[in-house]
């Protein structure tokens, strides 16, 4: 079954004629330690790849979550078209309650000065100071509701 060119393949894959180290023992092909060691070190190879993919799964949520809650206070963009652009910009929770709060003043104001004339500028100084005096104290209840007081 062999010819006499296939003594010079067995030679190499042996290594030397010894026995000590073959590549493929001609008896026997399947060297069962270097397989084991391929399939111990696949199965690691495994777990790692699952535990990677876990700890990034864990971070992008992480991320995503922050995230939402900073476009929820800041505000964000959303697209318009197919392609994402063009983008309109969605006020945030600061913006909605800065920008009623600051129409608010000034739609007082407006009518303060519309119906007061030159009596305007106290009624005005007037109602910014009954506006913090109001804050004020809010923020006193809230500050021993949430230190344990009554």
């Amino acid at each position: 079954m062999s010819s006499s060119g296939d003594s010079s393949l067995l030679t190499f894959l042996n290594g030397d004629t010894s026995g000590e180290n073959p590549i493929l023992n001609a008896a026997n092909p399947v060297q069962w330690g270097r397989l084991g060691k391929a399939i111990g070190t696949s199965a690691i190879a495994t777990v790692v790849a699952g535990v990677t993919d876990f700890i990034s799964a864990g971070a992008d949520a992480f991320v995503s979550i922050f995230g939402g809650f900073a476009g929820f206070i800041e505000g964000w963009e959303e697209p318009l078209g197919a392609g994402g652009r063009p983008t309109v910009d969605s006020p945030g929770v600061i913006e909605v309650t800065l920008g009623a709060v600051g129409s608010a003043y000034s739609s007082a104001f407006q009518f303060s000065t519309a119906n007061f004339g030159i009596l305007s500028l106290p009624i005005n100084v007037a109602i910014v100071l009954a506006s913090v005096y109001v804050l004020s104290v809010g923020l006193r209840s809230a500050a021993s509701r949430f230190a344990g007081g009554g």
